[in-house]
């Protein structure tokens, strides 16, 4: 056999798969991964804001529903709603309130 066939087999295969990446990568970062055609969902009321690691198991995150946020510890031996109490407010009000 020859080498030379062996060589274009395997940089075509790297270029294919280099290619499925790169679509998928373009995809991800023009919001086609959470496009409401694809799941369905055109009025979106509930939305993860931030996430934190707290260890290699535990969680911290803060979701958005309507217009009241939600702080939730997840992972470990169970699930804790920490502080569902907290309504959403724009940054600017926050700054002009602790301003004295």
């Amino acid at each position: 056999m020859d080498y030379g066939n062996y060589l274009q087999f395997f940089l075509t295969l790297i270029f294919i798969i280099g290619l499925i990446f790169s679509a998928a990568f373009l995809a991800k970062k023009l919001g086609f991964s959470h496009s409401p055609i694809l799941t369905g969902n055109k009025n979106k009321r509930i939305e993860v804001k931030e996430v934190r690691s707290i260890d290699a198991r535990r969680k911290m995150i803060l979701v958005q529903c309507d217009q009241k946020e939600h702080l939730l510890l997840i992972g470990g031996s169970q699930d804790l709603l920490i502080d569902s109490n907290a309504c959403v407010t724009s940054p600017e009000s926050v700054s002009k309130n602790n301003v004295s």
